[in-house]
């Protein structure tokens, strides 16, 4: 997938998962990380060793279960990280979904691709759902419908979420009020 893809579509994910800006920010950050690090690690002979290392799944997996865990399992929140209290907590599960968008990302790469799965060295696990453009960069049509189908469903996600917490809790605000009246 392009950069591009993976931003929109690890953000929509996570936005819709957990109703959390703040999360689906921070893996929104991660999410081209993997890329970018063979950048950091191989430099030029970056092609030859591209989706093996730094798209093994293990390490990352490892990453986001440590952060979490630290973090007591808890979504961010940007209130806790002005305030100051019980901020490394959400500095720990910002952490966690910055290396969840490195894991996410892996997974949207297994769509359009292959991606190691026991052996790091060896690129063995991948759908082919779609296929990339020839123009680097370009989001091919396959793409756009993946990224527009994950955004659709995420939104249909919080939106879900938004509006049946919020209409239960107005439920019982107005039952109480009726209920008090009789």
């Amino acid at each position: 997938m392009t950069g591009k893809g993976h931003r929109i579509s690890t953000f929509a994910f996570v936005l819709g998962a957990t109703g959390s800006p703040l999360a689906a920010t921070m893996s929104l950050f991660g999410s081209t990380f993997p890329d970018s690090s063979e950048y950091i690690f191989f430099g030029k002979r970056r092609n030859r060793y591209h989706r093996r290392y730094t798209h093994w799944f293990v390490p990352w997996l490892l990453l986001v279960y440590t952060c979490f865990s630290r973090s007591g399992w808890i979504v961010p929140r940007i209130s806790a990280l002005v305030d100051g209290r019980g901020a490394h907590l959400d500095v720990w599960s910002c952490a966690g979904f910055w290396f969840m968008g490195c894991l996410l990302h892996i997974l949207e790469d297994a769509w359009c691709g292959t991606v190691p799965f026991l052996r790091p060295w060896k690129r063995s696990v991948g759908l082919h759902i779609f296929h990339m453009s020839k123009k680097i960069g370009q989001m091919s049509r396959g793409e756009i419908n993946f990224v527009l189908c994950t955004v659709i469903i995420s939104l249909f996600a919080f939106g879900v979420r938004f509006f049946t917490v919020r209409s239960f809790l107005d439920f019982c605000y107005t039952s109480g009020k009726v209920f008090n009246k009789l």
